[in-house]
């Protein structure tokens, strides 16, 4: 048995999904996931595309092609939209930081009272400032503008700092 017998259904239809693929791909199965990348699915059961990241095999090419369609078959609802500056951060600490720059942003979309004229960052600007190897206050207004790291740039820096 290679799986546990909890995780054979799951494993059955991560397979099934995957022949599927391969037959419409017109390539062997393997191609498209192992199946020792499908027993780890199986038996971790990622639920987003950063856990699914982490699983043995899946690298960015697949992840983009095929992270949304297995997670599909292993949480039995269709995957959230994910912007796709967001979606190649997956599997790495900046996806994180990422998510974490996002809710701040919003917090402070209204400046820090809520009652300034909305203000927002893009996403591909997000991921700009999570990818950062030094921030500071100069590289966070480089990349951001004046405007927009007089409002986020200390509150970014905090998380930044924070982070592992």
């Amino acid at each position: 048995m290679l799986v546990s017998e909890e995780d054979a259904p799951l494993l059955s239809a991560l397979k099934a999904k995957r022949r599927a693929l391969a037959e419409e791909a017109r390539v062997p199965a393997y191609v498209i996931f192992t199946d020792r990348t499908l027993i780890e699915m199986a038996e971790k059961r990622p639920a987003t595309l950063d856990d699914m990241a982490r699983i043995n095999g899946v690298g960015a090419t697949k992840l983009e092609r095929f992270g949304d369609i297995f997670l599909q078959v292993i949480t039995g609802a269709p995957a959230a939209e994910t912007h796709p500056s967001r979606r190649r951060l997956a599997g790495r600490d900046a996806g994180g930081l990422f998510d974490r720059l996002l809710e701040v942003q919003n917090d402070l979309a209204r400046g820090a009272e809520g009652t300034d004229k909305p203000m927002t960052c893009s996403a591909s600007l997000l991921a700009k400032v999570a990818q950062l190897s030094a921030p500071d206050a100069a590289s966070l207004t480089r990349i951001l503008g004046e405007r927009r790291a007089e409002r986020f740039g200390a509150a970014f820096l905090e998380v930044l700092r924070e982070a592992p």
